[in-house]
């Protein structure tokens, strides 16, 4: 599977989950595993290898950096599920938000978590991120064929998961965002010199 099959699964699975931000982990969970569950074992596992490309992508510094602006704060768990969630926008938006991430102040989801209106942790996705091994496991039938599965997948040199991350990149500020999110911006500098230019 390539990404751009990768691509028109998960657009499919956006399009079917809407725009209810207050449910988009759940909606975007069960839409993804309802599209993945019709494909083979061999194809679930190849699209769960396309997804982690994805989300190593997204796994930068300053992606970072807008995940805690937006989420009041991010450690390692959350970061891999708003990684997930940035996919989970979409392609529009996710390449967007590689371009620059100060491009997602633009989404409404997060517009709405600066207005108060939707939930804080609208990207953290985590049964979204899942949803590929929970179609593994329905289509598998058992522990057993899942397991198999996914040993077939490491012996063929596909990346089982999301990687690690993504390189670094400079020191920076998200003005769009960090003008929604003043009080995050202040702990953001606080907490991670390394990676802001105070008062840029």
């Amino acid at each position: 599977m390539d990404a751009q099959r990768c691509w028109e699964i998960v657009e499919a699975a956006r399009s079917e989950a809407g725009t209810d931000w207050d449910n988009l982990d759940e909606s975007l969970g069960v839409a993804l595993r309802d599209q993945l569950v019709r494909l083979s074992l061999t194809e679930i596992v190849e699209f769960d290898a396309q997804f982690g490309v994805l989300q190593y992508h997204v796994a930068r510094d300053d992606l970072f950096m807008a995940a805690f602006l937006i989420h009041n704060g991010c450690g390692d768990d959350s970061f891999s599920d708003f990684c997930a969630g940035v996919v989970g926008l979409g392609r529009q938006w996710y390449e967007l938000a590689l371009a620059d991430p100060d491009n997602l102040a633009g989404h409404p989801a997060v517009q709405g978590v600066a207005a108060g209106t939707v939930n804080i942790s609208v990207l953290l996705t985590e049964r979204f991120q899942f949803a590929p091994r929970r179609a593994l496991k329905q289509v598998a039938g058992d522990d057993r064929s899942y397991y198999e599965a996914l040993d077939r997948a490491e012996q063929a040199g596909l990346p089982v998961g999301s990687p690690a991350g993504a390189a670094p990149v400079p020191p920076r500020r998200l003005e769009r965002l960090a003008a929604m999110f003043p009080e995050q911006q202040a702990s953001l500098e606080l907490f991670y010199p390394d990676l802001t230019v105070v008062g840029g």
